[in-house]
């Protein structure tokens, strides 16, 4: 709710609501908010919402994240009224020009670091035609665009980019279950990785952003 604490009040909005099936991001998004916002503990794949109950759904890189994009897809539009939107956007799983969590892979892939997650949603991001056709089977009549972008991450220096890649829950189990030496010489090798990837540029992550209407 980082986004949306900097939006509410407005007048635009007459009410807000956040879900996600996570304490950490609820307890999050309860203390950016405050009052401001309903804050509620749901799966995007089984909303507790009546059918039409939105003008506006929102998933800001959800659909990479749900088991289960059909379901997903279809609350998405269930809870949407005549004339609504949906915005959403989903990480690219090793997509071109990805420097963030592909470059976590590979650099440890050498030290047994196990592949990302096999799901749907982090691989339709790069058949976007694909993309369009599943929002459009959900019940988007009103039509979607799709496209392909890169969300910079605010990662200027080394250091900031290891404690960035530390603190995801993959790569902190993964370098927990290792022994001394070895977490050394893999946090090395994320560090050199790091180096050679900010003097090409930014660290970024593939997206892929959708807007569908009803």
């Amino acid at each position: 709710a980082r986004a949306a604490a900097g939006l509410l009040p407005s007048p635009a909005v007459a009410a807000y609501t956040c879900v996600d099936f996570s304490g950490g991001m609820l307890a999050a998004a309860r203390a950016n908010l405050g009052e401001r916002a309903a804050v509620v503990s749901a799966s995007s794949a089984r909303l507790p919402f009546d059918d039409g109950a939105f003008d506006r759904y929102v998933a800001n890189l959800g659909l990479c994240c749900t088991p289960d994009l059909t379901a997903t897809l279809a609350e998405a539009r269930r809870v949407l009224g005549p004339g609504g939107v949906a915005a959403m956007s989903l990480r690219i799983e090793g997509g071109e020009g990805d420097t963030s969590l592909k470059l976590l892979q590979d650099a440890l892939a050498p030290f047994g670091m196990p592949p990302g997650p096999d799901r749907e949603g982090v691989k339709i991001g790069k058949d976007l035609p694909a993309l369009k056709a599943r929002v459009a089977a959900a019940g988007f009549e009103g039509g979607a665009v799709a496209f392909r972008t890169y969300a910079t991450l605010p990662v200027h220096d080394v250091p900031t980019f290891l404690e960035f890649a530390t603190q995801q829950p993959p790569t902190f189990k993964f370098l927990a279950g290792l022994e001394a030496s070895q977490r050394d010489a893999a946090e090395k090798a994320l560090a050199e990785a790091a180096a050679a990837a900010l003097a090409a540029g930014a660290i970024q992550m593939a997206v892929a952003v959708v807007i569908a209407r009803c």
